[in-house]
């Protein structure tokens, strides 16, 4: 037989209130119904539990022995009953996410930088966009995803970001420049270009654009790392296109240039899975996110 795990929370009011009309005033429950539960404990447990002295119950050595565990187990059900709090300042919670090359670069600074300052025990770990995190995400393994392609489908939870325009790179003094009348697009075709390989690069905007107009840019490096392509255009003739927020504080031997192109900007957000919709600790971080993305903007 199934236990009934109610009849010890009436097993613990009786005990704390010693009566059968005490344990229902602290249980909400009429005077019939308790004493119904108590018949129940007596057959279950082949004793008689409480006796009558006075105008009082008073417990039996088999109730004695049961009245700790009883009281400890109403209490841990009431505790996991109440609705979950997050402190941040003095919770140690812990952050799955996942991020491109472009998060960990524009996001993610920003993002540790303000959890080490206002939740200090917190502990971030964070793995590549790849193939798997869709599932990943859907299996619990990650919470979040920073997302720069179309909104995944339900039930994943898409919130916009930001977006952002992209921009060419280029050595100060490439050849590619001419005389200070900027980059036009035989020049941005004649040399080769470092990119980027992502999670589909079939959806590359630039590789989109020149399609429609016929035309295809040469390959010279493809690499996991808008950083490591950056180091290598310092010292090439390779050209990087890349989202704008990537090029801030370049120094002084590296130059933007706007494309000779029409190119869509990219829009960039994050994703969760609804079981982390109502955790307090999770809406706190995509508040958090959501935060310093305006304050950069604004």
């Amino acid at each position: 037989m199934t236990p009934d795990l109610n009849l010890l929370a009436v097993l613990d009011a009786i005990c704390r209130t010693g009566s059968v009309s005490g344990a229902a005033a602290a249980l909400s429950l009429s005077q019939p119904a308790v004493s119904h539960a108590l018949n129940r404990l007596r057959a279950a447990t082949a004793d008689p539990l409480f006796t009558r002295s006075g105008r009082g119950l008073v417990p039996t050595a088999r109730a004695r022995a049961m009245a700790s565990a009883a009281a400890d187990l109403v209490q841990s059900g009431r505790q996991l009953l109440q609705p979950e709090s997050f402190d941040p300042a003095r919770d140690r919670p812990r952050f799955h996410l996942a991020a491109s090359d472009f998060a960990a670069q524009t996001l993610l600074p920003d993002l540790v930088a303000r959890l080490q300052h206002l939740a200090p025990g917190s502990v971030v770990t964070v793995s590549a966009i790849g193939a798997a995190t869709l599932q990943q995400l859907t299996n619990g393994t990650l919470d979040l995803a920073f997302w720069g392609a179309a909104p995944p489908p339900l039930p994943l939870i898409h919130a916009p970001l930001f977006t952002d325009n992209f921009v060419a790179v280029l050595r100060r003094d490439h050849p590619a420049l001419g005389a200070g009348t900027g980059l036009d697009l035989a020049s941005y075709l004649a040399f080769p270009h470092a990119v980027v390989s992502l999670r589909d690069p079939g959806t590359s905007p630039l590789d989109a654009a020149l399609a429609s107009a016929g035309l295809e840019r040469t390959i010279g490096l493809l690499s996991h790392s808008f950083a490591g392509n950056l180091a290598i255009v310092r010292e090439t003739d390779l050209i990087a296109t890349m989202p704008a927020r990537l090029t801030l504080g370049l120094g002084p031997d590296l130059v933007t240039a706007t494309l000779p192109l029409s190119v869509a900007g990219i829009s960039y957000g994050m994703i969760w899975h609804p079981r982390t919709e109502a955790s307090p600790a999770q809406r706190w971080l995509r508040g958090l996110i959501l935060q310093g993305v305006g304050q950069k903007a604004g």
